[in-house]
């Protein structure tokens, strides 16, 4: 027979296990942003091919890239159906390591359309980009889909302002207006205005629409998301591949 004092304490060790292991994912993520090298994510990359080859995959699906906020963005493939959605999200990655991992993550699955939701990462812990670096490395990403057999529309969400970093948000109107002026000589390039959907009359971070933590959007900030991607990709993108 087991005291209870002995019952008490494995149930208590078994209860604890998924906040340890929780704890333990979150250490390696951050540890994994500290980290400069586009390499951190190989053992991501690597896990989505080892997946790839025990499913069938399909045909010019929608292909989403980009950090943790990617990751976190659980309903989008229920929101494009029956259109085939691939998410790929990648650690806390930046630009620069989607690009570095561009011909695994992207390239591999000749994609229709490729869609980019930048990561707070971009200005903070991993990165410290000034606008125009940013729109410099989502040039390039929008460049190499245009490498691409299909020639891929590449849909850009602007970066989203938070209420935890406000002094990000003239950086982030830099970027968001000189995308969109960009993308107006560009046919196969939509950019989408995060602070049209997440932010309040005066421009600021709405946090209705974001997580305890003041960075990670919530249910109803992805589903703003998710319907201003469906309704634009509806409007949008057959009449971009017509004009190609």
């Amino acid at each position: 027979m087991y005291s209870w004092k002995a019952i008490r304490i494995t149930c208590g060790v078994l209860l604890a296990l998924p906040l340890i292991h929780l704890a333990i994912l979150i250490s390696t993520e951050t540890l994994a942003t500290l980290n400069a090298s586009p390499e951190v994510w190989n053992a991501e990359v690597e896990a989505y091919s080892r997946a790839d080859r025990e499913h069938s995959l399909p045909e010019k699906p929608i292909v989403v890239v980009g950090g943790r906020r990617v990751k976190l963005w659980t309903d989008l493939e229920e929101m494009l159906a029956p259109a085939p959605v691939l998410m790929r999200g990648l650690g806390d990655a930046t630009v620069d390591d989607i690009i570095y991992h561009y011909s695994r993550l992207v390239a591999f699955y000749q994609p229709s359309v490729i869609v980019y939701l930048p990561s707070q990462s971009e200005f903070h812990i991993r990165d410290n980009k000034m606008a125009e670096d940013l729109v410099a490395g989502i040039q390039e990403l929008a460049s190499l889909s245009k490498s691409l057999q299909n020639r891929s529309t590449i849909v850009v969400f602007t970066p989203v302002k938070t209420p935890l970093y406000p002094s990000d948000n003239s950086r982030i109107d830099a970027v968001s207006s000189t995308l969109t002026e960009w993308a107006a000589a560009q046919s196969q390039v939509i950019i989408l205005d995060t602070s049209d959907v997440l932010a309040t009359q005066e421009g600021n971070a709405d946090p209705k629409f974001f997580r305890n933590d003041g960075i990670n959007l919530n249910p109803a900030g992805y589903m703003r998301l998710s319907l201003l991607l469906r309704d634009q990709l509806d409007t949008n993108v057959a009449f971009l591949t017509e004009r190609s």
